[in-house]
């Protein structure tokens, strides 16, 4: 009888750990599980708050069927990647998984009101979420990159407000129940985030970065004067032009604009790894931006090996840096790293910390969470910001990228052409008007033939024309 006893009350207290663990401890991840079919059921009588674009724009809407709701796109696939989706199977993506609390009503900001609800057992109502997108821009920018594979990001310089943010290829979130086998399985991979998780060489828009650091250390001014013999040789390897240009006497500034690989690559060598790093970390490498959007969906640019992060105080030899210094070796960048580099000299050298959530609003109207200007790193002092901003222009009235000019706007911007293999990475960063900036734009396209000045700065073109006729940006 004891033996039995001994056995029965075992099983008891497992039995009481089992329901402990299941009711308390891992409650939390079994009710977000798809095979729980009750917590789904109950995620879809919640009326999820609506996703608007910065002017009102419905992006992601919701509409009652049979006492449930659902999503709609009532103007089609808009900001995707940044919008994201929300499915009771595949999960959620973007804004509709960071910003998931407030949109089914149970962040803790949203008052009394929500919780009186669900104690009642009425209907929950969730926050509406505004963000900066510009329809308009956003469309552009979308449409820029049809039929192309790559990203185009658009900042406003002085809040650090994303005013577009392109990803192509791309998804509708209205079919992605049908779509997602094909999605999963496309090796273009529509359903990433090109804009913030991509990492590419940066090539020579790159460039920005290195001048700026050779003008803040006084080691060289916009009129320096370098030879080019289209090859510079430096610890036991060389550095080439692209297709191997050139170009004899050089100022700085004719370097930036010609972009010429052995002067950037001696300016590297001038400032060692020390100087060039330190520039890097004060446009916000090694830094992940924080955008509000779910964990891995934004990456760190940098210096990176199989896949990893180096430190920035990995070694490199004087090769390494002066092909860092060009923009190539193991740096890599996300479009939106490079729009913060073009931003951070359009806003006299500070770079605003970047942000998509413009309010959060409750169900009966009270703005609960408000967006805002806030710094987040100083690249450059205000000399080296007018001195740079001289240069870029240059880039666009009398070098490599001409294609990016405006009529009647002065574009400041810096081509970039990584090789990557057989092809190329294409790219264009720029600000614009010069003089009062109030747009920044990153364009990388991948696998082309073609260089950054003739696929890259027309898209910017067009992108930064939309922007500055929409008004009213965030």
């Amino acid at each position: 009888m004891v033996r039995v006893f001994v056995v029965a009350a075992v099983l008891f207290v497992a039995l009481v750990a089992n329901l402990t663990y299941l009711q308390v401890i891992a409650a939390g991840s079994l009710e977000k599980k798809p095979q729980n079919h009750q917590a789904i059921a109950q995620e879809l009588r919640v009326k999820r708050g609506q996703i608007l674009a910065y002017d009102g724009t419905v992006i992601a809407g919701v509409i009652a069927r049979s006492g449930y709701y659902y999503r709609t796109y009532p103007h089609g696939a808009l900001a995707p990647h940044i919008v994201g989706y929300s499915s009771v199977r595949y999960g959620r993506s973007g804004i509709e998984a960071s910003m998931n609390d407030y949109l089914v009503g149970e962040a803790g900001g949203l008052g009394a009101r929500s919780w009186v609800d669900r104690l009642l057992g009425r209907r929950v109502r969730g926050a509406t979420v505004r963000l900066t997108i510009v329809p308009s821009v956003q469309r552009a920018a979308q449409d820029a990159l049809a039929g192309r594979r790559g990203a185009i990001v658009v900042l406003d310089p002085s809040s650090g407000a994303l005013i577009a943010s392109a990803s192509s290829p791309t998804y509708s979130p209205a079919r992605l129940e049908q779509d997602w086998p094909r999605l999963r399985k496309d090796s273009s991979a529509p359903l990433l985030d090109r804009a913030d998780q991509s990492l590419y060489p940066p090539g020579s828009s790159f460039k920005v970065v290195t001048a700026a650091a050779a003008l803040e250390s006084g080691k060289a001014t916009p009129t320096t004067t370098y030879q080019d013999t289209g090859t510079y040789v430096v610890y036991g390897g060389r550095v080439t032009n692209y297709h191997g240009e050139i170009f004899g006497a050089n100022t700085l500034t004719q370097a930036l604009t010609f972009s010429i690989n052995t002067t950037f690559a001696k300016l590297g060598d001038q400032l060692g790894k020390a100087g060039l790093v330190d520039s890097m970390k004060r446009f916000g490498f090694w830094r992940v931006p924080p955008l509000e959007l779910p964990g891995g969906q934004v990456r760190a640019s940098g210096r990176y090996h199989g896949g990893t992060l180096l430190d920035p105080s990995a070694p490199m030899d004087p090769l390494q840096v002066a092909w860092a210094a060009v923009g190539q070796e193991q740096v890599l960048a996300t479009p939106l790293q490079m729009a913060i580099v073009a931003a951070a000299v359009a806003n006299g050298g500070r770079a605003m910390k970047p942000y998509v959530v413009q309010e959060v609003v409750s169900p009966t109207g009270e703005v609960i969470r408000q967006g805002k200007p806030e710094p987040w790193t100083d690249a450059v002092q205000a000399a080296t910001v007018a001195q740079l901003s001289e240069m870029m222009q240059q880039v666009v009235n009398a070098g490599t990228g001409t294609a990016a000019a405006l009529a009647g706007i002065q574009v400041a911007g810096k081509t970039g052409t990584a090789e990557t293999g057989a092809t190329n990475q294409a790219w264009f960063i720029a600000f614009a008007p010069a003089d009062a900036p109030r747009v920044a734009v990153a364009v990388s396209i991948e696998d082309t033939p073609a260089t950054g000045g003739e696929v890259a700065a027309p898209l910017a073109a067009a992108v930064m024309r939309a922007a500055l006729a929409a008004g009213g940006l965030p």
